[in-house]
């Protein structure tokens, strides 16, 4: 039983608890950065720093909706939001939506519910995990061998890597305007996101229950299980904090900025 609720509680914070907490820091930095900038340059502006963010958030979304069968209404991937004070409208602030609708009666549906609502999360991880991958290998290598060995991390071999696998001055500027650009846009969950994800929360938890109840009793597959576990919660949480990093110096810089 104790060795139950020790992988069960590693389970948790890898999968769900890790990804949760930089969601809430992340979208807490960027709203403040994405009201600086519109205090300072305007509405828009926020859509064009953050473009390539939005666009994945959003697209994050609508590929997991796909993935759990959710019926697709109406999509947009970016758009300038507006304010409608002149003929008493309501205001328009989306800088992107993809609507969709679920049967109530379908456990994988709901479940699903969770998975769309945090997608962009592991959306913008993803695509900046490949862009590391592409303009700085030895990030991304620095990162995989950390993520392989969660047990007993290879810090100098994390390190070597770099140090020494590095593309160049360029690609490391281009690798860095990309990132402003995602965690801008992309990380920003909305209160809609949060609502619709807790719609299969209660679901998930427990299948990851039943889930590490049977990895656990299935004695010669655990270690095999927990490796897995780790390793990905590891990889998400490096990229989460590299991406929080680069957040924290954005949103003092553009505090810095002035008013136009």
């Amino acid at each position: 039983m104790a060795q139950f609720i020790e992988n069960l509680l590693i389970v948790l914070l890898s999968l769900l608890g890790l990804p949760a907490l930089f969601a809430w820091v992340l979208t807490l930095v960027n709203r403040q950065s994405k009201a600086s900038l519109v205090d300072r340059y305007g509405m828009n502006s926020q859509v064009y720093l953050g473009c390539l963010g939005i666009i994945i958030h959003e697209l994050s979304h609508l590929i997991m909706a796909v993935i759990f069968h959710h019926s697709i209404k109406s999509v947009r991937l970016l758009k300038l939001p507006h304010l409608n004070q002149a003929n008493g409208a309501d205001d328009d602030l989306a800088l992107g939506y993809v609507n969709h609708n679920w049967r109530q009666a379908s456990v994988y549906q709901n479940v699903g519910n969770l998975f769309i609502g945090v997608a962009p999360i592991f959306g913008c991880t993803a695509s900046l995990l490949g862009l590391d991958a592409l303009l700085y290998p030895g990030l991304a290598q620095a990162i995989f061998k950390l993520a392989d060995h969660p047990f007993d991390p290879d810090w100098a071999g994390s390190w070597t890597a770099l140090t020494t696998n590095f593309s160049g001055w360029w690609q490391f500027l281009l690798l860095l305007l990309l990132t402003i650009l995602i965690v801008l846009g992309g990380f920003d969950l909305s209160p809609a996101d949060y609502k619709n994800s807790s719609l299969g929360l209660t679901t998930m938890l427990i299948l990851l229950i039943i889930v590490t109840a049977v990895f656990t009793m299935l004695t010669p597959y655990t270690a095999i299980f927990m490796k897995a576990v780790m390793s990905f919660g590891v990889t998400v949480a490096m990229i989460l904090t590299y991406s929080l990093v680069v957040s924290i110096i954005l949103m003092l810089v553009i505090k810095l900025l002035p008013q136009r």
